[in-house]
């Protein structure tokens, strides 16, 4: 089969999923909860109204799956713990941990790539986390509620002992300690450090760049295991239908324009349709 005719197959075959789903999964589907938190571009407050890719993303997959989802904002902190003590069904923009893995099934949908972000006289052609370390005297505010990799855990260790490293509650704080000149700098994915440049007056003050201590990731919405497994299925096959019809990477360019969002999935989704537990048909 040329690349042309299974391109066409997989878009055919996402029109047609949340029509066949509609029959497939006949029954109820209780209302969920789906916890979101400040990052950028994906959920952020507009004011009291919540907004974003991740917000337009359950809208379809309201449509395609009939389920009834409702964002509500928590402190990621706070989202994580009410996940993990049982009292949230489903978290948004979460990268796989085991731990979170003993409380929920992971549903991948999407990538991150977090750069290192520096004010311009601080930025530099560092190859690594490690080698900023080592030949950079600047500061960097986190948000102590994202999860990182453990070498990327261990720069940031090291960058503590050296005086040089904050953790803060959310981005918003983050950004308001660059603006006043409290740090110089931060880690964070396009979709993050785009929005909050754009808030504070940072575009053109600012350079993010890829690291190779800080490889891109898939990222997914955590469900609760309390959640059925055929409603668990139902979310995962609106996400593919969502994704191989195109839909989400249009969401992507919308927001981050189609330069950033063509970098994020410059291979494709392949490898996320992959990931995805597979359609009840399928089994």
């Amino acid at each position: 089969m040329s690349k042309r005719l299974k391109r066409l197959t997989t878009v055919l075959l996402a029109a047609w999923l949340p029509l066949a789903g509609a029959d497939a999964h006949a029954g109820p589907c209780p209302p969920v909860i789906v916890g979101v938190s400040d990052l950028g571009y994906s959920s952020y407050l507009d004011g009291a109204v919540i907004r974003g890719i991740n917000i337009d993303m359950f809208e379809q997959m309201e449509k395609r799956s009939g389920c009834k989802l409702t964002p509500r904002w928590y402190p990621r902190t706070r989202m994580y713990a009410q996940f993990l003590s049982g009292e949230l069904e489903m978290t948004g923009g979460a990268l796989r941990t085991p731990e979170r893995d003993l409380q929920g099934t992971w549903l991948p949908y999407t990538y991150t790539q977090f750069e290192l972000l520096l004010v311009n006289q601080e930025a530099g052609k560092f190859r690594s986390l490690a080698e900023f370390v080592d030949h950079s005297k600047a500061r960097l505010n986190i948000n102590r509620g994202m999860f990182y990799a453990p070498d990327t855990q261990a720069q940031l260790d090291r960058l503590q002992k050296l005086g040089r490293l904050e953790y803060v509650n959310d981005f918003d704080v983050v950004f308001r300690k660059i603006q006043a000149g409290r740090a110089e700098g931060t880690l964070a994915p396009a979709s993050i450090h785009l929005l909050n440049q754009r808030r504070f007056g940072l575009l053109g003050k600012m350079t993010g760049v890829t690291v190779t201590d800080m490889p891109r990731a898939m990222v997914g919405l955590y469900v609760s295991k309390k959640v059925p497994p055929e409603v668990q299925q139902r979310y995962a096959d609106a996400l593919r239908s969502i994704i191989a019809d195109g839909s989400l990477l249009r969401l992507y360019e919308k927001y981050l324009g189609a330069v950033s969002a063509n970098r994020l999935y410059h291979d494709g989704t392949r490898a996320i349709l992959d990931a995805l537990p597979q359609q009840q048909s399928e089994r």
